[in-house]
């Protein structure tokens, strides 16, 4: 399948396309074997019980932060901002609140003007 200065323009056509069919295949059949891979990769390599123990670190930390935290007015509305927070995220993903812990939140400072922060908001707040 070398390219001749005798070939016809169409025997170069034919052979061209033959080279650009037999890289495409091999492509493919390289990124299949490379999926497989991973996901038997991911199959070995599992933890087993992820959920129990997940819940049960859940558990533990939560009685952890409310045995530290003395119950003051000021954490007292902290805790109740983590879990409004808690529980929006978990309806927006609509999944249960055990799945996840909210442990801090930290205030990002802000890097656009205010108007900027408002036209954001309109557009968000249009209806499409």
């Amino acid at each position: 399948m070398l390219f001749t200065e005798t070939m016809s323009m169409g025997e170069r056509f034919i052979n061209s396309l033959a080279i650009t069919i037999l890289g495409m295949s091999v492509v493919f059949v390289v990124l299949i074997i490379i999926a497989y891979s991973l996901e038997l990769l991911r199959i070995i390599f599992k933890e087993k019980n992820t959920k129990e123990n997940h819940v049960l670190k859940n558990v533990a930390e939560t009685t952890n932060v409310r045995n530290l935290m003395p119950a003051t007015q000021e954490n007292v509305e902290d805790i109740d901002l983590l879990l409004l927070i808690t529980a929006a995220v978990a309806a927006e993903e609509d999944s249960s609140t055990d799945d996840f812990f909210v442990k801090s939140i930290k205030p990002l400072v802000q890097k656009d003007t205010i108007w900027a922060s408002a036209g954001r908001q309109q557009n968000m707040s249009k209806k499409m």
